[in-house]
């Protein structure tokens, strides 16, 4: 009877560890079966346009240096930098040393007073003023220069390998740096390649020139093609690997299921990008939240289907 006895209660601590063992295997399988909350985007087709773009530096091309005719003094100065003069237009006076010499001697029995009155050679805007009231000048010395407003153009430099895309008298689009856009011609090329950045020189004339200043950096947009009903997923929808040589999509292949696609992406269209491969019909659907650290198969369950647009 003793002997039987410990028996039986040998075996009770048994029954109950394979209990255990049991309960937490369940629980793992549940973890397993646990579904990601996701929503999911169909794909669309849109024409999309590739532009090039490329930075320009404003500049005119026409200017005038204005010289002093004598050596003499600065005198009188009448216009500052960013005046609009017309043709004839007094811009300085200047005194000949001569006279200056002269203009101190009370011996001098002569009464002419050596000034000399400069004026604008054409319409403009005056870039510069150089020399100071007072100051002495050399004959020659640079005293001013005028802009002609209509010679106001952006210069634009090319790499050489993008030179096919530009057509001579093609329109483009001027973005200013404090957001206005603006329409522009290609109006012309210089017969030369920059030695050390290989690139080419073109000359684009904007439609607006009112109150532009010289040496502003815009950013032009050339189109270089058009492709049509091109196949378009939003950018939330597409994932990549750390150095963006990688992309891929979750597809949903049943109510609760989603797999890893390896995709080949294209053109970039606002929130939209191409797929150029594979091929997905129109009534796939993708994972666009809840898809970010996934692995190759996932459960998932849907909170919202959006349609194609």
């Amino acid at each position: 009877m003793k002997t039987g006895q410990f028996r039986i209660f040998a075996v009770v601590p048994i029954i109950f560890l394979f209990a255990g063992c049991g309960g937490r295997q369940e629980s793992g399988e549940k973890e397993i079966r646990a579904k990601v909350p996701v929503t999911v985007e169909t794909i669309h087709t849109a024409d999309v346009a590739d532009y090039l773009e490329l930075n320009a530096t404003s500049s005119f091309l026409v200017k005038s240096m204005i010289k002093s005719p004598i050596a003499g003094y600065v005198e009188e100065i009448m216009v500052t930098q960013g005046d609009r003069v017309l043709k004839s237009h007094v811009l300085f006076k200047l005194r000949t040393k001569e006279s200056t010499a002269l203009k101190n001697d009370s011996l001098n029995p002569y009464s002419f007073s050596g000034l000399i009155t400069l004026k604008a050679n054409m319409d403009g805007i005056i870039l510069s003023v150089d020399h100071p009231r007072g100051d002495f000048i050399q004959e020659g010395d640079q005293l001013a220069t005028i802009a002609v407003p209509s010679s106001f153009v952006y210069i634009l430099d090319v790499p050489y390998e993008s030179v096919s895309f530009i057509k001579l008298s093609s329109s483009c689009e001027i973005s200013l740096p404090d957001g206005h856009t603006l329409n522009g011609r290609i109006f012309s090329r210089l017969p030369s390649i920059t030695p050390g950045s290989q690139t080419q020189r073109y000359i684009i004339h904007p439609v607006e020139t009112q109150n532009m200043p010289e040496n502003l950096i815009a950013k032009i947009r050339i189109l270089k093609r058009v492709i049509p009903k091109a196949v378009l997923l939003t950018k939330s929808c597409i994932l990549a690997d750390e150095v963006m040589q990688h992309f891929w999509v979750m597809k949903l292949i049943s109510d609760t299921v989603a797999v890893k696609i390896p995709v080949t992406t294209g053109l970039s269209s606002g929130n939209d990008i191409e797929i150029t491969s594979p091929v997905f019909s129109p009534s796939d659907l993708f994972l666009s939240s809840g898809n970010y650290g996934l692995g190759d198969t996932v459960m998932v369950a849907v909170k919202k289907k959006m349609t194609s647009k």
